[in-house]
């Protein structure tokens, strides 16, 4: 029985599109065209499909073959309060704001880790800065850093500074350094839609994934609720299963 489905009326719309994934490069690549990659998203279910697109779109619509290139979107993935400091109006940079990369100078392994030297734009506030990012977190699962992986980097960190007798202080020392203060950023061509929370795009994909009828509760309805209001133009919904497509009247 699929009468538990929702029922999208989709039809006699023309800013709601139901489209395949085989579909899907060539319509973001035409909506990157029409209104630049800040105006365009594709939202999905789970990190795992996020990353996918992610890795997608930058081989086979932006054909990037760096890890990171100058024009990259990124997601911040943490609050940071180290890059932005001595900033009017701006105190920190926010766990879900995007970044452009406007150079990239150069990677270096330090404390067991990969950092990359970058000059970001930050849009919202049209400022352009300096910043270490943290280039282990761009193909994770996860947002950031696991515990383990950060305390992993504390320690590596504070053994710079065992020649400092006062914990105290190695420990202020380690909460300084530029390296412990990377930013942690993801690819920021798709994201989940609790990183989607309070952005507005022009062009939103929207990319239910598979849904069991099981799974179609309250927070299923919000979470879909959520993603489809954050277009301000144009939907595209990708692979639609037939059972959310309400039938037309007749």
């Amino acid at each position: 029985d699929t009468g538990d489905y929702p029922k999208l009326h989709i039809n006699g719309f023309a800013d709601v599109k139901r489209i395949t994934g085989t579909e899907l490069i060539d319509e973001i690549g035409d909506a990157y065209r029409r209104d630049g990659m800040e105006e365009t998203i594709v939202i999905s279910r789970s990190n795992k499909r996020v990353n996918a697109y992610n890795n997608g779109i930058r081989n086979r619509v932006l054909y990037r073959e760096e890890e990171l290139s100058t024009g990259d979107i990124l997601m911040i993935t943490k609050n940071n309060y180290f890059w932005v400091e001595g900033f009017e109006n701006l105190d920190f940079l926010a766990n879900g704001e995007f970044v452009e990369v406007m150079r990239v100078k150069g990677e270096e392994v330090m404390y067991g880790f990969r950092f990359c030297n970058v000059l970001l734009y930050h849009r919202d506030y049209d400022i352009e800065f300096e910043a270490k990012i943290i280039m282990d977190v761009l193909h994770t699962e996860v947002p950031g850093l696991s515990r383990a992986q950060n305390d992993l980097l504390f320690a590596n960190v504070m053994e710079d500074y065992a020649d400092i007798s006062q914990k105290r202080l190695r420990y202020k020392k380690v909460k300084e350094n530029p390296y412990f203060n990377a930013l942690q950023v993801k690819y920021g061509y798709a994201v989940t839609c609790h990183k989607a929370q309070g952005g507005e795009w022009r062009n939103v994909f929207l990319d239910l994934g598979y849904v069991q009828q099981a799974y179609m509760g309250e927070n299923f309805y919000r979470w879909l609720y959520t993603s489809i209001t954050r277009s301000s133009e144009r939907l595209w919904l990708v692979n639609l299963p037939d059972d959310f497509v309400a039938l037309p009247k007749i």
